[in-house]
């Protein structure tokens, strides 16, 4: 996924799954993952991973610890430096019957 403006949404209301990749190249020094949950939430969690393409098919690396997804709350974690790509993964699926969505904004 090649960001067309500062902010993407790469998970929308979903439960597991891993996000598409977001090439940043140089389009930005830091990086900020927002991470929010919607419903009733019993548990779950999300990571944000960088690579140095957003074609690697291996494991990607942790950016910060992930981030347990609470209702209508919040979490982020930000990155500074040069990445090649980014991408949210579902660590943890949520279970409850709500649901997580994840904006990554790039400045």
């Amino acid at each position: 996924m090649e960001p067309t403006g500062a902010k993407l949404k790469v998970l929308n209301a979903v439960t597991t799954g891993t996000s598409a990749a977001v090439a940043v190249r140089g389009q930005g020094r830091e990086v900020s993952c927002y991470i929010y949950g919607s419903g009733t939430i019993a548990g779950g969690a999300v990571q944000f991973e960088e690579a140095h393409d957003e074609a690697y098919t291996g494991t990607w690396a942790a950016i910060g610890t992930p981030q347990t997804v609470v209702d209508a709350t919040v979490k982020v974690v930000h990155s500074t430096g040069c990445v090649g790509a980014v991408r949210a993964r579902v660590s943890t699926n949520i279970t409850g019957g709500g649901t997580v969505s994840v904006d990554i904004v790039l400045n």
